[in-house]
């Protein structure tokens, strides 16, 4: 019984990740109430100067404000669907476009040739041990390399729904 739930999330985060994807910034707005973007954000002030790579980029907007705030990130994702979407973004735009549609756990990169590499809100891939390690073959071997996760959010200025989410959450485990 607890698995049809399980593979019903795991469908609709491949639907959101690929044949929607336009409709990603704005669940991710819905969801969050709005502060999406600043959750996003937070990832930047960890950054130290050099070569930084973004997995799994999605819709390409931590990948234009990286680019914005001068740091000509690479960003790599698997999806076409949001490998298009950025795409599209960074012309509108003008903005120069370093992405590349790629696997986290076989990153197409030189050893040791990042200063920073960054996730926002990654799925499962994350904790892959092929994944660790080829973030660990990428990044610089002298500090300050980072690695810099952003796992979660929290709700701003909805003490109430902040409570309803955690009641539920330790009511349903």
């Amino acid at each position: 019984m607890i698995r049809l739930p399980q593979k019903l999330i795991k469908f609709g985060f491949f639907l959101l990740y690929n044949h929607l994807a336009f409709t990603y910034d704005l669940v991710a707005w819905l969801v969050s109430f709005g502060q999406w973007a600043d959750w996003r954000r937070t990832a930047i002030q960890y950054l130290q100067p050099g070569p930084t790579l973004e997995l799994a980029y999605g819709t390409g907007e931590l990948y234009i404000d990286l680019t914005l705030a001068n740091i000509r990130p690479v960003g790599l994702d698997l999806s076409p669907y949001m490998a298009r979407l950025t795409a599209k973004k960074l012309r509108q735009r003008n903005l120069a476009s370093r992405i590349i549609q790629s696997r986290a756990q076989e990153l197409p990169f030189p050893d040791a040739y990042f200063t920073n590499v960054i996730a926002t809100f990654p799925s499962n891939y994350i904790f892959e041990e092929k994944t660790l390690s080829e973030i660990n073959r990428v990044l610089a071997t002298t500090p300050p390399a980072r690695l810099i996760i952003v796992m979660q959010g929290q709700l701003k200025n909805f003490p109430w729904l902040t409570a309803l989410i955690e009641w539920l959450y330790q009511i349903t485990g």
